[in-house]
C-alpha cells in the first residue's frame, strides 16, 4: 500500500499528503533544471578548462564523452529501474549527479590556479619586479635572456593526465544520473497523469528544464567574470584570451544543489496515490447500458488497490522482467520501425545541433571576439526563452487541440527544414580574418614571427601573449616580437621597435627598420567590431532553436505510444543508448578535431601540445556548419520516415479508452464477477 511521501520508512502526516501529480512535477522539473545547469555549465567553462591544464578540444572531446559513454547503462537501468520504485531509483541517480560535481571541481583544489594564471597577477609582478634579473625573461620584453629549454615540476603538473582523468569520471557519474532521471522520470509522469494531459504535463516539466540552461549561462558568466583565484588581483581584463575564471565555483554549488533534490525525490511513493484515483474517477464515469455503476465500481481507490489481481479482466497487471525476457524485449523494440525511425532522427538532429551547444563558447569566441564569460551570456538565455515558450505552447495546443499524428508529425518534418536553412546561414556570419598576427597568413596558414626589428630580443619559445597597438590595428605574438623594451606599467609595454609606420600595417612581407617607429602597445589581441554578425548570429540561433524545440514534445509521445506499456521505460533506455553511442559519444570527439584542424597557434608545455590560442576562422566557419547541416538534413529524411509509419498512430489514449470500456461492459454483464465482488463486499463489512 502507498502511504505517500516519506522516506526511511517514515511517512510524517504533514508529508504524506503532498504525493500529488502536481508536486512530483515541481520537483522533477526544478530538479531538470539543476541537471541542465550541470549540463550547460561544462560547455561554458569548457575554454577555460582547456587553458589551464592544456587540453586539445580533441582531447576534450573524448573526456566529455564519458557522460554519454555511461548512459550505455540505460538499458540495465532503466530495464529494471522501470518496475521498481522509480522515484527513489531517480533520487540515487541525482545523488551521484551531485558527487559528480565535486569530483569535477577537485583538480582546482589539488592543483591550484597554475603558474600562468598566478604570472598575471598584481602580486606575482610586485614580487617579480622587485629582482630586475628576472623581468626580461618573466615578462617576456626585449631584450630577452635565453635559457634552456626545462620541465619543473610545477610545470609538468599543469600538463598531468590526472585533472583529465577526473573531469572524465566526473562526467561517467554524471551520465549515470542523467539516464535515471530521464529513462524513469518521465515514464512515472505519463503512468501516474492522464494520457490526453501528457504533452501539456510534458511541456511544462520539458520548460522547466530549459530553465537550467539560461541559469546555468548566467551561473557561468558570474563565475568567470571572477579570476581563477578571487584573492588575487589580474593585471589583464576578461576579454584577453589568457583570462581564467573561477571554473571550480559553480560546480560546488551545482553538487551541494543535486543532493538536495535527491532528498526531495526519495520522498515520492512507488505510485501516486492520486494515479489510482484518476483511474477509479474515469471508470466511474462508465455507466452500464441499464444506466447503473457496478458495485464493483464503487469502491474506494484504496480497497482497488488492496483487491488481489484478477488476470482474466484486469487491464493493467504490474509487470515485473526478467532477464530470460532481455532478449525477446530486446527484439521486439529494435524491430519496431516508427520507435527506430525516431530515434534514428533524433540521432542526426543531434550530431547537427552538438557544436552550437557543446561548443557554442568557443565558436563564439572564435567568430565573433567574445570572452569566455560573456560569449555565451546572451546567445544562451535569449535562445533558452524561445524553446521555454515553444515548450509550454505547443504542450497546451497538443493537449488542447489533439492534433492527428500526421499533421504533428509533419511539423516536425517543416521544423527540421528550417534549422538545417539557418545552419546553411551561419556559414555567411562571423568577423573578418582582417585582424589577424602580424607574421601569421591566414590565407597560406604559415607563420614567421621574426623580423629585423625583434632578432636581437630572442623571442623564440615565449608563450602567445599577446599585445595590440592601437592606431594599426595590429597584433602581435607577444610585447617581446613588438620589439618592445619597458614597462610602462600592468597592461602597457613602451619602447616598441616593430611598431608599422601608416600604410604598412597589413603588409605581410619581411619588415625591415625603415618600416618601423617606436611607440607602444598595450596587452591583449586587437579585435573588430562584430557587433552586427553577431546580433545576427543571436537572432538567427533563437529562431531556429525555438522551432526546434517546438517539434520535440510529437517525438516524446511516438516514443510512448509506438510501444506497449510494459515496454515504456525500456524503450526510454534504448533511446537513451541509441542516442549515446551513436550521436552524444562520438559528437564532441569528432567536432573537437574538426575545430582542432582549424588551429594556427597551439600551446606548446613541457614537449606536448596543448590548447589551442588562435584558429583560422573562416576555415572554423565553413567546416563547423556544412558538417552540422549535413546531419540534420538526414535527420529531416528519417523525419520524413516518421511522419509516414506513425500516420495511424494513437497519440491521446483513445484506444485504451476504447478497452476500458470494453473492459467495463464485459465485467458488469458477468455473473461470476459480481458474485466475486459481492463476497468481497460482505466480507469487509463483517471484518
Amino acid at each position: 500500500m502507498s502511504k505517500g511521501c516519506g522516506i526511511c520508512g517514515i511517512y510524517p502526516r504533514w508529508l504524506r499528503n503532498r504525493a500529488t501529480p502536481r508536486n512530483f512535477i515541481a520537483v522533477y522539473g526544478l530538479l531538470g533544471t539543476v541537471q541542465a545547469m550541470a549540463f550547460i555549465y561544462i560547455v561554458v567553462t569548457l575554454t577555460t578548462l582547456e587553458k589551464r591544464f592544456k587540453i586539445p578540444s580533441r582531447t576534450t572531446g573524448l573526456i566529455l564523452s564519458g557522460n554519454e559513454i555511461s548512459q550505455i547503462l540505460s538499458l540495465i537501468l532503466t530495464y529494471y529501474g522501470g518496475s521498481g520504485h522509480r522515484p527513489r531509483w531517480i533520487a540515487i541517480g541525482v545523488g551521484l549527479s551531485g558527487v559528480s560535481c565535486l569530483v569535477l571541481a577537485l583538480p582546482h583544489f589539488l592543483y591550484g590556479p597554475g603558474r600562468d594564471a598566478l604570472s598575471l597577477t598584481k602580486e606575482y609582478l610586485d614580487q617579480t619586479l622587485l629582482n630586475a634579473t628576472t623581468v626580461p625573461q618573466d615578462l617576456a620584453i626585449c631584450p630577452r635572456v635565453i635559457k634552456p629549454d626545462h620541465c619543473d615540476d610545477e610545470m609538468l603538473l599543469d600538463v598531468s593526465v590526472l585533472p583529465r582523468l577526473l573531469v572524465f569520471l566526473s562526467q561517467f557519474i554524471l551520465g549515470i544520473g542523467t539516464t535515471l532521471y530521464y529513462g524513469l522520470g518521465q515514464t512515472y509522469l505519463d503512468d501516474n497523469t492522464k494520457k490526453k494531459n501528457t504533452p501539456m504535463l510534458l511541456g511544462f516539466t520539458f520548460a522547466l528544464r530549459t530553465v537550467g540552461p539560461a541559469i546555468g549561462f548566467l551561473l557561468g558568466y558570474a563565475c568567470l567574470s571572477l579570476y581563477i583565484d578571487p584573492s588575487l588581483h589580474p593585471v589583464i581584463t576578461k576579454k584577453d584570451p589568457r583570462w581564467l575564471g573561477a571554473w571550480w565555483l559553480g560546480w560546488i554549488i551545482l553538487g551541494v544543489s543535486m543532493g538536495m533534490f535527491a532528498i526531495l525525490m526519495a520522498t515520492f511513493p512507488r505510485n501516486l496515490p492520486a494515479a489510482k484515483d484518476v483511474t477509479n474517477d474515469t471508470a466511474k464515469k462508465e455507466k452500464t447500458e441499464d444506466g447503473n455503476i457496478p458495485l464493483k465500481l464503487q469502491l474506494t481507490a484504496q480497497e482497488q488497490y488492496m483487491r488481489p489481481l484478477e488476470p482474466r479482466r484486469s487491464l493493467e497487471i504490474e509487470y515485473i522482467p526478467t532477464i530470460r525476457e532481455f532478449p525477446a524485449t530486446m527484439k521486439r523494440l529494435l524491430t519496431n520501425w516508427l520507435l527506430t525511425c525516431n530515434n534514428l532522427s533524433a540521432v542526426f538532429y543531434i550530431l547537427g545541433d552538438a557544436p552550437y551547444f557543446i561548443f557554442l563558447a568557443k565558436y563564439l569566441e572564435v567568430q565573433f571576439s567574445t570572452s569566455a564569460a560573456s560569449g555565451t551570456v546572451i546567445a544562451g538565455p535569449v535562445s533558452l526563452l524561445g524553446m521555454i515558450s515553444a515548450f509550454l505552447i505547443s504542450g497546451v495546443i497538443i493537449s488542447k487541440f489533439k492534433p492527428g499524428p500526421r499533421p504533428l508529425l509533419a511539423w516536425n518534418v517543416f521544423v527540421g527544414i528550417c534549422f538545417v536553412a539557418g545552419q546553411l546561414l551561419f556559414i555567411f556570419l562571423g568577423c573578418s580574418d582582417d585582424v589577424g598576427i602580424k607574421g601569421l597568413n591566414i590565407d597560406t596558414m604559415q607563420m614567421n614571427l621574426t623580423f629585423s626589428c625583434n632578432v636581437d630580443c630572442n623571442c623564440d619559445g615565449i608563450k602567445y601573449s599577446p599585445v595590440c597597438h592601437v592606431a594599426s590595428k595590429t597584433t602581435f605574438f607577444s610585447a617581446c616580437h613588438a620589439g618592445c623594451r619597458t614597462i610602462i606599467n600592468d597592461k602597457e609595454f613602451g619602447n616598441c621597435s616593430c611598431i608599422p609606420l601608416s600604410g604598412t600595417e597589413n603588409s605581410h612581407d619581411q619588415w625591415n627598420d625603415s618600416h618601423m617607429n617606436f611607440d607602444t602597445v598595450s596587452a591583449g589581441p586587437c579585435t573588430n567590431d562584430c557587433s552586427r554578425p553577431h546580433l545576427l548570429f543571436v537572432v538567427l540561433f533563437c529562431l531556429i532553436q525555438t522551432l526546434a524545440c517546438s517539434g520535440k514534445i510529437g517525438n516524446v509521445l511516438v516514443n510512448y505510444r509506438s510501444v506497449e506499456k510494459k515496454d515504456k521505460s525500456f524503450a526510454q533506455g534504448i533511446m537513451l543508448m541509441t542516442i549515446s553511442l551513436f550521436a552524444l559519444i562520438p559528437a564532441p570527439i569528432m567536432y573537437g578535431a574538426i575545430i582542432d584542424s582549424t588551429c594556427l597557434i597551439w600551446e606548446e608545455s613541457c614537449g606536448s601540445r596543448g590548447n589551442c590560442w588562435f584558429h583560422h576562422g573562416r576555415n572554423f566557419r565553413y567546416m563547423v556548419n556544412i558538417s552540422s547541416a549535413g546531419f540534420s538534413i538526414i535527420g529531416v529524411l528519417f523525419d520524413v520516415a516518421v511522419c509516414y509509419l506513425g500516420k495511424n498512430l494513437d497519440l491521446y489514449g483513445a484506444h485504451e479508452a476504447d478497452r476500458r470500456r470494453e473492459f467495463v461492459k464485459d465485467d458488469a454483464s458477468s455473473p461470476a464477477a459480481d458474485g466475486e465482488t459481492k463476497k468481497e463486499m460482505n466480507g469487509k463489512v463483517n471484518s
